[in-house]
């Protein structure tokens, strides 16, 4: 009798002991999170898990597929750079390969301009899903395809969310267009305030900015410091591999880490009251094993790397040897460009910025893919009629550009560099003879650089001009075609004189 009493006893403490913990509490909502995607969007064998196949937007589709609860998937940026064929569409492969799946919001980062903003700006307009962005503006107004806030229904809950992109992203860049990036302090206490009495009981925070490597940019932590009532801040941007968490106050910051082979998982507990109690991360690994993968996301994504490996080994031509450029002085790589547009302009001289040249061409064979990272931009060839004075003084103006030498042409310029700013230009000839300041002649540059938003903006002062809406690139292929080998420029064109 005594044994069973004990045991009695034993089972009516266990069973008090499972009464009192209850059922383990379950996740009111999901937040899910990619970020610097970096253009690796496809499954792939991943050396960090045992070369098993991960990650892919096919396979992200897949697991978002099998949830059951209530879920936001959120992107933050930084999608296509680091790959040719994220980088050969410019960054439209998203637009296009994850159309189909459930994102909420998207925000981009400062790698996400490298092909200036009126690129970018065609992308929002036409992205599937809205770009957030609280502190970015185009002309004064919100860009078009973008939102300054989202409330989003998440079951019974209703999650606030922003962006914010770092006032370094457009600092020292070409090609900004009319974006202004305004004060992310100032815009985030605004746009909280806002969330908070839109009825927002979770505010979530899209984040591009700087990391703790970059001085100068305002950190997560710090905005976090600075700014109460973000309760969880989703960072972009920061390029790398493992996924990050840090606690400052009540928010937690996320970093998912890089090339979509795992989603952050963001978990948001609230009580009967509707009160935010608990916030929980897991860094998910895309294991396509477990997951499987979406067949029809699977196969644009084929289809997109098909096109790209196609466009990359295209040979157009070969070389003698390898042409280099130089953003501070003449260069092989700029004499040789700016050759090609004149050759194709049937052109008495040719101007281009060496700010637009990407990249080096190596020796030998050249295919499509060099020339794309040579120029990666969609700039057209312009024709000038501009008079032998306002050519000098284009030229003259140039050299007080920091980083973006004119590579020219035709021309021949005597130049010192330690003279005064206006008057460093000494002696100019054109195809071997003295430039005359009445005479007209035709030049050709980029569309660019006659937007004046290479820095070399005096060459609006021509007579006459025409947009041949051909792109540069084009020009570059047009030079090499047929050619045995290449030649490499004398140089010579710039000459420092006292």
């Amino acid at each position: 009798m005594k044994i069973k009493a004990v045991g009695y006893v034993c089972c009516l403490v266990a069973l008090l002991l499972c009464c009192a913990c209850g059922p383990k509490e379950e996740p009111s909502v999901y937040l899910f999170f990619t970020s610097d995607i970096e253009g690796v969007f496809w499954s792939r064998p991943e050396p960090r898990y045992g070369n098993e196949m991960t990650g892919g937007l096919a396979v992200l589709k897949s697991f978002l597929e099998k949830q059951t609860k209530p879920f936001i998937l959120l992107e933050g940026g930084n999608w296509f750079a680091q790959t040719p064929e994220g980088t050969l569409s410019k960054g439209a492969y998203f637009n296009t390969a994850a159309a189909t799946l459930p994102y909420a919001a998207r925000l981009f980062t400062d790698k996400d301009l490298l092909y200036g903003w009126a690129s970018l700006a065609y992308l929002i307009k036409n992205s599937p899903f809205p770009f957030v962005l609280s502190n970015v503006v185009s002309g004064g107004k919100t860009p078009a395809g973008a939102k300054p806030w989202l409330i989003k229904q998440a079951g019974d809950y209703k999650i606030g969310i922003f962006g914010l992109v770092s006032q370094q992203a457009a600092k020292e860049k070409r090609r900004m267009g009319g974006l202004t990036i305004r004060d992310e302090i100032t815009a985030a206490r605004q746009t909280v305030q806002t969330l908070r009495e839109q009825g927002a009981e979770a505010v979530v925070l899209l984040s591009a900015l700087g990391s703790s490597d970059d001085e100068k940019a305002l950190t997560d932590a710090r905005l976090a410091e600075e700014v109460p009532g973000i309760d969880v801040i989703l960072s972009a941007n920061l390029g790398r591999e493992a996924a990050e968490t840090q606690k400052v106050g009540k928010t937690l910051i996320v970093y998912p880490g890089s090339k979509l082979d795992g989603v952050g998982q963001v978990a948001l507990y609230f009580n009967k009251n509707r009160e935010l109690t608990d916030i929980q991360f897991e860094d998910v690994v895309l294991y396509r094993r477990d997951f499987g993968e979406d067949q029809t996301v699977a196969e644009q994504i084929a289809s997109i790397r098909r096109t790209a490996r196609g466009q990359m080994n295209r040979p157009v031509g070969k070389i003698s040897r390898a042409l280099k450029g130089n953003l501070d002085d003449e260069s092989a790589l700029g004499d040789w460009a700016a050759d090609c547009l004149r050759k194709w302009a049937k052109a008495d001289a040719a101007v281009i910025n060496a700010d637009s040249l990407r990249a080096d061409l190596p020796a030998g064979e050249i295919t499509q893919y060099d020339l794309y990272g040579v120029y990666p931009y969609a700039d057209h060839i312009t024709f000038l009629d501009i008079k032998g004075a306002a050519l000098r003084q284009a030229l003259e103006a140039g050299l007080s550009v920091a980083h973006n030498f004119a590579q020219i042409s035709g021309l021949r310029v005597d130049y010192n560099p330690s003279a005064p700013e206006g008057s460093r230009v000494r002696y100019v000839t054109l195809n071997g003879a003295p430039l005359s300041s009445s005479k007209v002649y035709r030049v050709a540059v980029t569309d660019h650089m006659l937007a004046g938003g290479a820095g070399h903006d005096a060459f609006i002062d021509s007579l006459e001009f025409k947009n041949t809406h051909v792109e540069v690139r084009t020009a570059l292929r047009l030079c090499l075609a047929g050619k045995e080998a290449v030649p490499a420029p004398t140089g010579g064109r710039w000459r420092k004189v006292k």
